[in-house]
């Protein structure tokens, strides 16, 4: 079933991707470039600017943290493939919503669109879950390393899309029409091939309130096994969030760089992150634990955020890319192994949830506070504020604790 599944959720997983990268480069232009004929925020201050452009970013995540754990449980009780397919039907619209947003300059409708689109993004937790069904423990980190890998194609695609339509059809709102048709063919792929993953079913449905996400969160830290893991996360995934909610901010800000320049960064890091995914990741996950590589790709990452503000030129921004690709894409697959190994068999959904929760939270906050110093301090700010989380989370996993 393994050699079945994966191949058509790898594929789902990069057809979703794409339509994230795709808005990478259109926030900047959209909420903070002046210059550009896209720009909806006239009459506003450069600080309104940045604090609007980071809620329109931390909404999406806050959504997340609202859908995932729910999602997830759901899956184990309905199964994987109908909550799946309903995700990317959902996500494709926000995407159309978004689109006519920035068409009309409506504001209000791209933040509409960002709530419907984090709610449906949770089902990256149901992909882990499904992923979880048909892997041996043993082979998890490998596999989840598709999550990774799909991510980092969306980052390649996505973005140079993104700017290379702005570019050809003088539009911001072009590339969202191609997501959301993206979006559809997503629907037909996982309703005709994608089998059910989920052995047993519960029969009955529970009951589920928006505030799952915080009682799920606060039962995985009240257990003293699992906590270390769970902050480890939080704290990393936080940290990370830093650098992709304001990195186009910033480089449009110091570098003044356009929308397809902007792409073609966002697909720089992608290859990084697929090279790690598809070569590193498995070469090292054969010789080594996952608290041995942890502990270097973690240090890895928070290096690279430090520096990342510091450099003077964009060649010396692409030149520390792959410390800051390769350390995220290690990290990420091998902190889902801990968790998925942490928990029995029909408990995957509900952590893989969990997980996703605490990435989405981080997703959520740190944008908010990205664009808060960075109104207050500067713009380079967010990027030690992320490094500073990175290192914590390195702290709760090593420092605090006996590691293995």
């Amino acid at each position: 079933m393994q050699r079945r599944i994966l191949p058509v959720l790898f594929a789902t997983l990069v057809l979703d991707a794409v339509s994230f990268g795709i808005v990478i480069p259109i926030i900047p232009i959209v909420l903070t470039d002046p210059s550009s004929p896209s720009f909806i925020l006239k009459g506003f201050s450069t600080a309104s600017q940045l604090l609007i452009a980071g809620l329109v970013t931390a909404v999406f995540g806050l959504m997340q943290f609202i859908g995932a754990p729910i999602l997830g449980e759901l899956s184990d009780v309905y199964g994987r493939k109908r909550l799946l397919t309903v995700g990317v039907g959902a996500l494709a619209f926000s995407q159309l919503l978004f689109g006519f947003g920035v068409e009309i300059h409506a504001l209000w409708l791209l933040f509409f669109s960002r709530i419907v689109g984090g709610l449906a993004a949770a089902n990256f937790a149901i992909a882990q879950a499904t992923i979880a069904d048909v892997t041996e423990p043993k082979d998890r980190a490998k596999n989840f390393g598709l999550v990774g890998a799909a991510f980092g194609i969306g980052f390649i695609i996505g973005p140079l899309l993104s700017g290379w339509l702005t570019n050809i059809f003088s539009s911001a709102s072009a590339p969202f029409w191609f997501a959301a048709a993206l979006g559809l063919l997503n629907v037909l792929s996982l309703s005709l091939l994608m089998p059910e993953t989920k052995k047993h079913i519960a029969e009955s449905a529970r009951k589920f309130h928006f505030m799952k996400g915080v009682q799920n969160i606060k039962a995985a830290f009240n257990d003293v096994d699992t906590r270390p893991v769970y902050l480890t996360s939080f704290l990393y995934l936080s940290g990370f969030a830093f650098f992709i909610a304001f990195s186009g901010i910033y480089l449009v800000q110091r570098f003044g760089i356009s929308p397809a320049e902007l792409g073609t960064f966002f697909g720089v890091v992608g290859g990084w992150i697929i090279l790690t995914q598809a070569v590193i990741l498995r070469i090292l996950t054969k010789r080594y634990s996952e608290r041995t590589i942890l502990r270097y790709s973690i240090l890895m990452m928070g290096a690279g955020l430090f520096i990342y503000p510091l450099l003077p030129s964009m060649a010396l921004v692409y030149a520390i890319l792959p410390i800051i690709a390769i350390g995220n894409g290690l990290s990420v697959a091998n902190v889902g192994a801990l968790i998925s190994k942490g928990v029995s068999a029909d408990k995957q959904g509900a952590a893989l949830g969990i997980n996703g929760s605490l990435m989405a939270l981080g997703n959520g906050v740190a944008p908010i506070v990205a664009g808060a110093i960075s109104a207050w301090l500067s713009i380079a700010a967010p990027f030690f504020l992320g490094a500073f989380f990175v290192s914590c989370a390195w702290l709760v996993l090593f420092g605090l604790r006996k590691s293995v």
